[in-house]
């Protein structure tokens, strides 16, 4: 049977420029073909460009340090350390007071050892003691007291141990917030004692710093005469004292946090946030206070003031660092991952901000 006249084929006459494309434009055919039967366009470049933003900005929401500064952000960080620099400005007499007034009594015959505490104090807290060259806000022999044992000398010792653990009070409830430990689980007498020990940590660690340079610097000496190298001394002593700096600094910080705020976090997490912290505070002493200074110095109203401002500058950005390391530390959650607020604040477990 004759089969019916099909017609002419499409393809019989076709030239050679009308052949079927191969390699990359039968890709680009077939990829136009696909998106015209699924009534879709490619996107444009500015909203893949704005589809990689958000992709970054996703990450590093949910990264580390992403997690670890929301967590800062959340619970003001900013204002805690101003509060904290604030309450430590109006302490340090008091502590400084107490603590000169005892060093004083028990190993102030040492005039070298004397010299490196103040030395040290000086590094901390840059401008705060005067070492001779008249800048500086204290004197340290204005410090020595001596209350007698009378009422009005009791009083007066109870007057200075309660403002000086002001500092200590404002850096604990700063480094509780970070962790979400707001919760009042604590007693007054307990947060007191707390505070106390700080200062006393403190004052212990500052001692010890003053104790290890003296013995790094004279055997730091005594090396270099034994091997007779008379050069290369000073590289020594600084790198000697970097490392001493570092590990006190990351000692403190483990201080703070367990001992003073009375955070319970993973060793693993508080080892990398005393990292953390000692490094930036070594880069700060490194860089000194120039970071803060050109601020102060140009400004016309604060000129006058330009130490106690710096020295008040320096204080809040030491514990902008020190509150930042604490909320490395925390490990917290992101901000969009929900948790039972209850339940944590009543464990008295670290409480996810709410965004």
């Amino acid at each position: 049977m004759d089969r019916p006249d099909a017609g002419p084929d499409p393809g019989a006459d076709a030239g050679p420029d009308a052949q079927e494309p191969t390699g990359a434009g039968a890709a680009q055919r077939h990829a136009e073909a696909s998106e015209r039967r699924s009534g879709r366009t490619a996107p444009s470049l500015r909203a893949r460009s704005a589809q990689w933003v958000h992709r970054r900005i996703d990450w590093w929401k949910g990264s580390r340090p992403g997690r670890a500064n929301a967590r800062f952000g959340a619970v003001g960080g900013g204002v805690l350390a101003g509060g904290i620099a604030y309450a430590t400005l109006f302490s340090l007499s008091a502590g400084l007071t107490l603590g000169w007034t005892l060093f004083m009594r028990v190993l102030g015959d040492d005039e070298q050892l004397r010299a490196t505490v103040i030395e040290t104090v000086d590094d901390a807290l840059p401008g705060l003691f005067d070492t001779g060259d008249g800048d500086g806000l204290l004197v340290p022999e204005d410090l020595v007291f001596s209350p007698g044992l009378t009422v009005a000398g009791a009083v007066a010792l109870v007057v200075l141990l309660v403002s000086a653990t002001s500092a200590m009070a404002a850096m604990r409830k700063g480094v509780r917030a970070v962790f979400g430990t707001t919760t009042d689980a604590e007693s007054a007498v307990v947060g007191k004692l707390r505070d106390l020990g700080g200062l006393v940590a403190f004052a212990v660690v500052v001692l010890v710093s003053a104790v290890l340079s003296q013995a790094l610097t004279g055997t730091s000496q005594w090396l270099l005469g034994v091997l007779g190298v008379d050069r290369g001394g000073g590289v020594l002593l600084g790198v000697s004292g970097a490392a001493v700096s570092f590990v006190l600094d990351a000692v403190v910080f483990v201080l703070v946090v367990t001992v003073l705020a009375g955070a319970r976090p993973r060793r693993r997490d508080l080892t990398f946030g005393a990292v953390l912290a000692a490094t930036g505070l070594g880069a700060v002493r490194l860089l000194g206070t120039s970071v803060v200074a050109g601020s102060v110095t140009g400004n016309p109203l604060l000129g006058s003031f330009a130490v106690l401002v710096t020295l008040l500058a320096w204080i809040n950005l030491v514990a902008r660092l020190v509150l930042l390391a604490a909320a490395w530390t925390a490990d917290p959650p992101s901000p969009d991952v929900p948790e039972d607020l209850e339940r944590a604040r009543d464990a008295d477990e670290p409480v996810p901000p709410r965004g």
